[in-house]
């Protein structure tokens, strides 16, 4: 059956298509969700679509069919202090996302459509199909509503509770934990309801009054729109990233499509003193970086020193992504960068350990690579994220705040020596590696699926109001009719009693 659907796979990437116009939409996505998606762009635009990618970030990719509009005004709002160094909990994040939106979608709604290029993509509505970052981007729903034509969610995640929402998948609240919360699996009763009772209440107050501000914000530019909420429901498909080497399995409407871990990929040659300095990390090879989306000079200088303190004790060489020169001397050791080839170090045969935030993708790139990771959560999904890697055992998770000299040092040291970890990377990496087809490829396909098809109306679902897909109507007619029962058998029951009673009297 396998070879089968391989067969029939390969007859599909080696059949002409006719070429589409493509609108890619990450007009407010940060850096790692464009990476996330290029693969795909890459892969459709080989097969001769022509694709237009929106984003506030310079694309690499030099492919003649790809198109690029910088929406650089938007920059202000992805730049920002996004982090603290300090523990979050789920309560945190919810606020957190809640202020985001409230501050964020309305001004960087004026600004995109004050791009001449995406309007001029309003006028001509010459596209055939739109795929938009499913994360921070509500406002460009108006505009995908106004061209009239199918659109995809591309998730660069494993999932928002938002996105579960407008598709009626279920959120399993009592098996999967929040992707904004601290908790592991399996929860606790405590857990289990702070899980359901704070995600539902952040859904109420994202549709009724962040999305209804967007609402009658676009009014001015598109007086027939519809509610946010509905045309997130219209979507055809939803990309996820989701894998069970790095998030918690979960059972999936045929709507949703994983393609996990679509960037990584193997290693390429370094360049000449990066090759130099991996090389000659005879004890091994630390990379030290927290993604793209915070300024790590932001570090508070305690938290600086221990880390210096600690690698100057280590017998490893550590590349340390960092963003200004402004450092005083440091050990030899240490290489300070303010970009690294992350794949391309992790991938070497001297790397030991990956100390990082715990997003998805370095942590994807970290399994992929064979790579233990010491994990430091700087919020939002990253607790989550770092939860499931502890417990599969190629991780462990600290907190700022609990950070001292003595615990970095010996954390280190037991990653690096313990052969538990690298094995159970290894593991997951073989798990990972196991794929039928490329997760760029299940993409490209899914998306010329859905043109040829003219949509996925055969895979939708039935949309539900909440009380018929949780069957609460159902409970409360079972609770009701078995109370209306026990209650007539306790009549029944004292009726007899009584008369059993009354005769019993008359006998004596």
């Amino acid at each position: 059956m396998k070879g089968h659907i391989f067969l029939l796979l390969l007859a599909y990437q080696l059949a002409p298509s006719s070429a589409a116009r493509i609108l890619v939409l990450s007009p407010l996505g940060p850096r790692s969700h464009l990476n996330s998606m290029m693969p795909m762009v890459e892969t459709l635009a080989q097969k001769g679509h022509h694709l237009t990618v929106v984003t506030p970030h310079s694309v690499k990719t030099q492919g003649p069919n790809i198109r690029k509009i910088l929406a650089k005004e938007l920059l202000e709002f992805v730049d920002v202090e996004w982090y603290d160094f300090k523990r979050f909990n789920m309560l945190d994040n919810t606020m957190g996302i809640f202020h985001f939106f409230r501050t964020t979608m309305t001004p960087a709604y004026g600004s995109f459509m004050a791009n001449k290029e995406i309007q001029e993509i309003k006028r001509n509505k010459d596209y055939d199909i739109v795929i938009m970052d499913a994360i921070v981007n509500d406002f460009a729903f108006p505009l995908i509503d106004h061209l009239g034509k199918p659109f995809i969610f591309f998730d660069p995640g494993p999932g928002t509770s938002w996105n579960w929402a407008a598709k009626g998948a279920s959120h399993e609240y009592a098996s999967i934990p929040p992707l904004f919360g601290t908790f592991s699996s399996p929860m606790t009763f405590a857990q289990r309801m702070t899980n359901a009772v704070l995600t539902e209440a952040l859904l109420i107050v994202r549709k009724f009054y962040l999305l209804s501000t967007l609402d009658n914000l676009a009014k001015k530019d598109f007086p027939l729109a519809r509610p946010i909420a509905e045309i997130e429901k219209r979507s055809e498909l939803c990309f996820i990233n989701l894998h069970p080497a790095s998030s918690w399995p979960r059972s999936l409407p045929p709507t949703y499509v994983p393609v996990p871990a679509m960037h990584v990929r193997p290693i390429e040659p370094l360049p000449e003193d990066w090759q130099r300095f991996a090389d000659g990390a005879e004890n091994g090879l630390i990379v030290f970086t927290l993604g793209s989306n915070s300024r790590v000079s932001s570090m508070p200088s305690h938290i600086f020193q221990t880390f210096v303190q600690v690698f100057s004790r280590l017998p490893q060489r550590i590349v340390w992504k960092w963003e200004k020169d402004n450092l005083s001397e440091l050990p030899g050791n240490i290489k300070i960068v303010d970009w690294l080839p992350q794949q391309d170090l992790l991938g070497h045969k001297n790397t030991r350990l990956f100390i990082a935030h715990g997003g998805i993708m370095g942590i994807q790139e970290a399994i992929y690579h064979q790579v233990p990771i010491l994990g430091l959560p700087l919020g939002r999904d990253q607790n989550a994220l770092l939860s499931k890697a502890s417990q599969e055992g190629y991780a462990v998770k600290l907190e700022w705040e609990d950070l001292t000299e003595d615990l970095l040092y010996k954390s280190i040291q037991r990653m690096v020596n313990e052969p538990s970890y690298k094995g159970n990377a290894t593991r997951l990496s073989r798990l990972m590696r196991d794929q039928l087809v490329p997760s760029r490829e299940v993409a490209a396909y899914w998306v010329e699926h859905v043109l040829h098809q003219g949509g996925t109306k055969h895979l939708q679902s039935i949309d539900m109001p909440f009380y018929q897909l949780y069957l609460i109507d159902v409970w409360l007619f079972l609770f009701a009719s078995l109370s209306l029962l026990a209650f007539v058998n306790y009549k029944i029951a004292a009726v007899i009693v009584r008369r059993l009673s009354t005769a019993k009297l008359k006998t004596q």
